[in-house]
């Protein structure tokens, strides 16, 4: 109970502390005036293709399901992913257990059985987004280079002198590399390198499990159009505001992948703070101010906390009509 308290605390604080430094000198009446006059339209479009995306990812989970020899209904694995959204703007990391309860009392889906598909899920999405993050650091590597160092370094404007950050991180690179082989014997040994082992196992009977799903090709195909909906939803989005309406898709693929970033990172309220800090922090790359980047980032973190809140109250509330 007192890790679960200390999780949950520290889970606050970062995302307090992003959140404070996000908005701390934010012009509150700019703010408001900026999400008000966004274009509701293409804000819309951006928030149905969200939508759809839950739902090819409830299609997705009901392909698991059935190699399980469990018929669930699409639309009650769709309750349930909109539920475990729900769930994850109120307690972090809640989603996946309020989303297993869910089947468990629509269908009598054993809970154990759910979360393994869950796992599953969540490291094909793993492999897609370190893909997309790769492909971005690829494409636009200087954008992504100088985004590291505007955020990470303590003095951006170094001088001549100074060591770049590149040589530093490569220095530590080789140097933990040396150390690691010098020391791998006691290395071995060490009770975090066994729990290492087991989760890389864990992994990698996850990515041999869809052999069991009976259309694997549907899978991998739903697996990327759910992301692919992700960036859609992402790049209509620029067109709701003035300032990132003249972004192009490129610029949408950067964008997305860093604040990919923000949302994986541990924060209250569905990655509230570390989403608004690596977006505004990214739109800062395509000329973007500070004040509009937060202004889109609110708008589009708010507009989906809103949806999918609703959304999952609905869907409780049909779950609970249907099981009475």
């Amino acid at each position: 109970m007192l890790k679960k308290v200390i999780q949950y605390l520290v889970i606050i604080i970062i995302g307090g502390g992003f959140m404070f430094y996000v908005f701390k000198d934010q012009n509150w009446n700019e703010l408001w005036e900026k999400i008000a006059t966004a274009n509701l339209w293409w804000l819309s479009l951006g928030l149905l293709i969200s939508v759809f995306s839950h739902w090819l990812r409830a299609y997705r989970a009901v392909l698991m399901y059935d190699a399980m020899d469990y018929k669930i209904k699409t639309s009650h694995s769709f309750y349930a992913v909109l539920i475990g959204y729900m769930m994850n703007y109120f307690i972090p990391r809640a989603g996946e257990v309020a989303r297993c309860a869910s089947l468990n009392k629509s269908d009598n889906l054993p809970i154990e059985k759910s979360l393994g598909s869950v796992v599953t899920e969540r490291i094909f999405d793993l492999i897609i987004m370190l893909f997309l993050l790769g492909l971005v650091f690829l494409i636009q590597f200087n954008l992504i280079w100088n985004f590291i160092q505007n955020a990470f370094s303590n003095n951006v404007n170094q001088s001549s002198n100074a060591l770049p950050i590149k040589w530093i991180l490569l220095t530590f690179i080789v140097v933990f590399v040396i150390v690691a082989f010098l020391f791998r014997n006691k290395i071995k040994s060490l009770p975090i390198f066994n729990k290492f082992l087991s989760v890389l196992k864990g992994f990698t009977d996850g990515l041999l499990s869809i052999k069991k799903v009976k259309k694997p090709f549907l899978f991998l195909f739903l697996s990327i159009s759910i992301w692919f909906c992700y960036i859609l939803m992402m790049y209509f989005c620029f067109f709701s505001l003035h300032s990132t309406e003249n972004l192009n898709f490129a610029a949408c693929l950067t964008v997305f992948a860093i604040g990919t970033i923000g949302v994986a990172l541990p924060a209250p309220g569905a990655g509230a703070g570390t989403f608004h800090y690596f977006i505004s922090q990214s739109l800062l790359l395509f000329g973007v101010s500070i004040a509009d980047g937060v202004a889109y980032a609110t708008l589009i973190h708010g507009a989906q906390m809103i949806v999918l809140i609703l959304l999952g109250l609905i869907s409780s509330l049909i779950l609970f009509i249907k099981n009475k």
